[in-house]
């Protein structure tokens, strides 16, 4: 009589409960279930009630049960190994005591974490695991080869529809999942998967493909693989790669490659959720035979695989077909017992692994380039793009502070000369800040300024605003230049008539200068008002008001502002300095209005339209003498 085996379930999810522990229960003669392991209590309770497994034999973890074999209050022979997750660490503690593991893949994402596991192999000396890949251990996929060697073959095309759960396992009855662990504790188990699937995938790999990694490939495609490798060898050389629908996860994924003897394969795995059943088939061709093989599902015990081979005998074609003796669950639970029994070949183990993991990601690698990605991950052109980023910023830094330095420096330089001329030309009081440039000023040619002829700098006329609030060059420079009139107009000396220019001549374009006008009204004691410039000839005065601040008496009509806007300069005509424009005068003021002189002869408006009033040039040459700075009255101000 055989000898019977004692087993040990850890995980009683839908693979121990569908597939592993019906075999088991079938196969008495052979395997004695010992222990259960779960970390869930619902489920380790339930399935254990469900396969008759006593309460002394459930354990929560594979720790413990390892210690109940050390303590000899059980003993184990060989272990089915089927929980989701992570497997390495579990694997390697039964391994560690001598005892076979079967594992249903995969039984890890990344090379290191399986390089881990063939080192302790070979530093034993035997090989301590085998992959379930039941379809692998078939009667039928043995056939394959013995009907078409591998010499012979020209052409293999593997098909799998896979759908989902339902068709395949509800017959089994499992019991539903459970999900009473600690949120702390799923939490950690799916971090430990997620950085696992990383550590295989690539850190340039998205959501989208370790999803497709490990949906798709290493529990669909590789399991097409293990099946060419039992019958034919592994494939050696992958061709082409196509997944499809786009953005569909796990999709449909076909594979062109060939294998070690040069025959092509055609891989196709499709997961469709919704299609009626299960469906796998091999179909292969020589030169005078075609063979067509169905695998039947592992969670269907009583289902047999067929294998068709159609071949012309005599002149007509025959077609024999040959049914499996055992399901391929049971038969690689046989082949499991043989190998713990007897050493024979087990299928695919460690080594296997390996390989197959290599074909994986280089599938996936494929599918991402094809839609124009990588699996590397970019960070070093990540890293050199915020450097010239951050470059940029610096230099950009250093121009602003650069000229923000030089503008306030050609400011200071500029602002005392300036002043300095003022001051020889015999203003009183300087120009008011904040008043905005004349348009003549901003849109017309450069015109020279009586303080240049004598001596004084021109330098401010290029200087720029050192800020809103803060004193301008440019006003300082234009108190200069109307000094001169001011004087003459007094009945000062005048300046020579060389050094001024013509008056219709534009200043040059000077940069915008807005700052805060000081407000007299703030104090209590009488303030003189700003000297009145008498206005170049050709230009004329604009009202700032046109209203008169005193009642009007008998006299002539005061000034039309309609008329005296005329000129898109009369705005700033009065006051070169920037200064605000004079208050309107009453014509009945014994000071006179003020009134610009007679135009050269060369202006373009003509002595008649210098009298918007209708006065003579008598009356205009005897109000002259008004035309000097008047004390003004403090409401007014």
């Amino acid at each position: 009589m055989p000898k019977v085996l004692r087993v040990a379930v850890i995980g009683a999810g839908t693979m121990a409960q569908a597939v592993h522990l019906p075999v088991l229960r079938r196969r008495w003669d052979r395997f004695s279930v010992e222990a259960l392991v779960d970390h869930s209590p619902r489920r380790r309770r339930e399935a254990s009630e469900a396969w008759g497994i006593p309460e002394e034999a459930r354990y929560e973890s594979v720790g413990d049960l390892i210690a109940a074999v050390r303590a000899k209050t059980v003993g184990i022979d060989m272990v089915v190994l089927a929980t989701d997750g992570l497997h390495v660490e579990d694997v390697l503690t039964i391994v560690r005591r001598g005892i076979p593991v079967l594992v249903e893949p995969p039984v890890a994402f990344s090379e290191a974490e399986l390089r881990t596991l063939a080192d302790f192999e070979r530093m034993t000396g035997r090989r301590l695991v085998v992959l379930a890949y039941p379809q692998q251990h078939d009667d039928a996929v043995a056939a394959m080869s013995g009907h078409i060697a591998r010499k012979d073959l020209r052409m293999i095309d593997y098909e799998v529809l896979m759908p989902a759960s339902q068709p395949l396992y509800s017959h089994a009855h499992v019991t539903t999942s459970a999900y009473d662990l600690p949120s702390e504790v799923r939490a950690q188990r799916r971090t430990a998967l997620q950085e696992a699937v990383v550590a295989g995938t690539g850190e340039g790999a998205t959501q989208r493909d370790r999803d497709l990694y490990v949906k798709g490939l290493l529990t669909g495609v590789a399991h097409q693989m293990a099946v060419l490798q039992k019958a034919y060898g592994p494939m050696t050389e992958i061709l082409a790669v196509r997944h499809w629908p786009r953005g569909v996860i796990p999709g449909s994924i076909e594979i062109l490659g060939e294998l070690e003897s040069g025959a092509p394969v055609r891989l196709v795995w499709h997961y469709l959720p919704f299609a009626p059943e299960y469906s796998e088939r091999v179909r292969l061709l020589s030169a005078r035979r075609r063979v067509e093989v169905d695998l039947a599902p592992p969670s269907f015990a009583d289902r047999r695989s067929t294998v068709t081979l159609r071949e012309k005998n005599a002149g007509s074609v025959t077609a024999t077909t040959v049914v499996s003796d055992l399901g391929s669950a049971e038969a690689m639970w046989e082949d499991f017992y043989a190998f713990v029994t007897k050493g024979e070949d087990p299928g695919s183990g460690i080594p296997e692994a390996l390989a197959e993991l290599a074909l994986m990601h280089e599938i996936l690698d494929r599918i991402v380039t094809a839609d124009g990605r990588s699996l590397e991950p970019e960070e070093v052109e990540a890293e050199e793009n915020e450097a010239d980023e951050n470059e940029a910023d610096e230099n950009e830094a250093d121009e602003n502070e650069a000229g923000e330095a030089a503008s306030e420096d050609a400011t200071s330089d500029d602002a005392a000369p300036a002043a300095a001329a003022s001051d020889g030309a015999g203003a009183e009081q300087p120009a008011a800040a904040g008043i905005e440039p004349a348009e003549s000023e901003r849109d017309g040619p450069a015109a020279a300024v009586p303080a240049a002829a004598e001596g004084g700098p021109r330098g401010a006329e290029t200087a720029e605003p050192s800020g809103v609030g803060g004193s301008s060059a440019d006003a300082d420079a234009d108190v200069a230049a109307d000094a001169a009139p001011v004087a003459g107009a007094a009945g000062e000396q005048e300046p020579d008539a060389d050094t001024v220019e013509n008056p219709v001549a534009e200043p040059p374009v000077r940069d915008q200068v807005t700052e805060v006008l000081p407000d007299l009204r703030e104090s209590s004691t009488p303030t003189a008002s700003l000297p009145t410039a008498a206005p170049p000839a050709g230009r004329w005065i604009a009202a700032a008001d046109p209203q008169p601040s005193e009642p009007a008496s008998s006299g002539p009509d005061p000034v039309d502002p309609a008329r005296a806007v005329d000129d898109v300069d009369a705005w700033n005509g009065g006051r070169q300095d920037g200064g605000p424009a004079p208050d309107p005068v009453d014509p009945s003021d014994p000071a006179g209005p003020v009134e610009p002189t007679e135009p050269p002869a060369g202006s373009s408006r003509s002595a008649q339209e210098g009298a918007p009033d209708g006065r003579t040039e008598q009356d205009q040459a005897a109000e002259q003498e008004h035309a000097r700075p008047q004390e003004s009255d403090p409401g007014r101000a």
